[in-house]
């Protein structure tokens, strides 16, 4: 299977606000094989490059895999960053349109349910301080999917 990570992280070295997107794509068995080797490749860019020099915490945004690749174009993730009153504010939606959803399934990376994975779409509504944006509370604490800072 192919996985499609989308990974984000504020840049700790730059003073202005700002949010990293950092896509990535790798073939494997099963979504923790892909999860591995995501943070493998984080884990050597960190340490042979500058690239990820301010990320002190890397969160997974969305994670989707896809069965084949799709013979016709794909959305597999759409984000807007909006101001807010705590900073910037992200909204996101995981597989946002119906068309190619018999090739893909996108996994919910928030909340405690049983089920982690979704057959339809994966939407989130966070702040990158982990606040909602809008009236919402998110109900899942954001949990980093790689944290520097600890190693």
């Amino acid at each position: 299977m192919l996985y499609l990570g989308n990974f984000s992280y504020n840049d700790d070295k730059d003073d202005a606000e700002n949010y990293c997107l950092m896509p990535a794509v790798v073939e494997a068995p099963s979504p923790e094989d892909a999860m591995d080797a995501f943070a493998r490749m984080m884990r050597e860019l960190r340490a042979n490059s500058d690239l990820l020099d301010g990320a002190g915490e890397v969160y997974l945004d969305s994670l989707v895999e896809l069965e084949a690749a799709p013979t016709k174009a794909l959305l597999v993730q759409w984000q807007k960053i909006v101001p807010s009153e705590d900073g910037l504010c992200s909204i996101l939606s995981a597989l946002p349109t119906a068309p190619g959803r018999d090739v893909a399934e996108a996994f919910g990376v928030y909340g405690d349910d049983d089920d982690d994975s979704e057959d339809v779409e994966a939407d989130t509504d966070e702040d990158l301080d982990g606040d909602a944006c809008g009236d919402e509370p998110i109900e899942a604490e954001e949990v980093p999917f790689l944290s520097f800072d600890e190693e």
